[in-house]
């Protein structure tokens, strides 16, 4: 149950669902533009997300808005810490999970636009990126075909130990080193790489070795330099485990039935590629609009390596290299015990990063036909529906 209950909601039916979802936009006139304005509340926004957690007893909410690359709402619902009965704020800082894979795939898109690697290059073997250094055992016929594209598209075929289960929450006490040495002794690959879509985490703890081998540097400090401080994502860290890890203006986290109790008894160093991102939704928002193809606000990507980014596999067209798609939606999900967080875009120029400080248990087998799926319809609703209220404002 502890290796099930710590491993990253899957995802599993979001693409359904947002195919479903009909894109309609207010007929409300545009705001005159107010470029001195302070914010003001809109209680049309504010009632969804209070809805939303109140009906899923969800302790707080952080959510920021941009329009055409401009911040246009902000807001922080419900409390950070129960105990201290401390409001949740706008800046307050929270894990966001699977989302880090994107920061992740992101890294490996900067690093092939540097020149120094390609998605097809191979992780494993001889001339590989990582060559013969973990483990102690000869690799498969598998192994040596993995690239570092079916990493993160996530068709590497598996690494997983006894039942299936991704190795990635397995012999926690080792270091990051130590366990790539356990996993490749011990982990397999059920499928030819390529061949098949299988959601594994190990798959970016790989995709993180990779790129700290090509660049030189620690993945931490690789996503400071090339990530987070360009785009002055001042909040935004690399999390470290147990309470005493937490970031001075981090939430506490509130788990839900089977994930309660778990919310820091993990590995979260292990989990910086795939999981270790801790941030606010104003920040996460800056990341979003770095990434989202729309020319309002700078790229970190050129043309055609964005192109690269949001590419599909044969296996799932919808799971791209750290990133999934439908139809004119970009977006991610991550979850952890006692956290919940998300991102999305449009190509109508809205985009949204909410995240919360507690979780549905996501334990139970109607996790994803219910509360995934109503954190689902609640982001396409916000990117979908009023856009046109917002003030003409920029906060970033």
């Amino acid at each position: 149950m502890k290796k099930l209950i710590l491993t990253h909601f899957r995802f599993l039916g979001m693409v359904l669902l947002i195919g479903l979802i009909g894109c309609s936009e207010s007929t409300d006139p545009t705001p005159t533009p107010q470029p001195n304005a302070a914010q003001e509340d809109l209680a049309v926004i504010d009632s969804q997300v209070e809805g939303f957690i109140s009906q899923n007893n969800i302790p707080g909410a952080s959510l920021a808005i941009s329009k055409n690359g401009k911040l246009v709402y902000q807001k922080a619902y419900g409390v950070a810490d129960q105990a201290q009965n401390k409001p949740m704020q706008t800046q307050t800082q929270m894990r966001v999970a699977s989302v880090s894979k994107t920061f992740t795939g992101l890294a490996i898109m900067l690093l092939v636009q540097d020149g120094k690697i390609s998605l097809d290059d191979k992780v494993f073997g001889d001339g590989g990126i990582l060559g013969t250094t973990y483990g102690t055992k000869a690799y498969s016929n598998r192994v040596l075909q993995v690239t570092v594209r079916n990493l993160l598209q996530m068709t590497s075929g598996g690494w997983v130990v006894a039942g299936n289960r991704d190795a990635i929450d397995y012999e926690q006490q080792r270091t990051n080193a130590g366990f790539f040495d356990w996993m490749m002794d011990n982990g397999t690959l059920n499928f030819d790489p390529g061949s098949q879509y299988w959601y594994i985490n190990t798959n970016y703890f790989v995709a993180a070795r990779v790129v700290e081998k090509v660049s030189g540097k620690s993945f931490a400090q690789f996503i400071k330099e090339r990530i987070t401080d360009p785009l002055e994502m001042k909040s935004t860290v690399l999390g470290k485990n147990g309470v005493q890890g937490r970031q001075p203006n981090e939430a506490v986290y509130y788990g839900q039935g089977g994930t309660k109790g778990f919310e820091y008894n993990f590995n979260l160093e292990r989990r910086d590629g795939d999981a270790g991102i801790v941030t606010s939704a104003p920040d996460l928002l800056r990341f979003v609009t770095a990434i989202d193809g729309n020319p309002s606000r700078p790229e970190l990507l050129q043309s055609a390596i964005y192109n690269q980014f949001i590419q599909g596999s044969t296996a799932n067209g919808n799971f791209a290299n750290g990133i999934a798609i439908s139809n004119q939606f970009k977006f991610f999900y991550g979850a952890l015990p006692g956290t919940r967080s998300g991102y999305m875009f449009h190509s109508n120029g809205m985009a949204v990063a909410l995240i919360f400080n507690g979780n549905g248990d996501y334990t139970q087998s109607n996790y994803n036909s219910t509360f995934a799926r109503a954190h689902d319809a609640l982001m396409v609703n916000l990117l979908t529906t009023n856009t046109n209220i917002y003030q003409d404002i920029d906060q970033f």
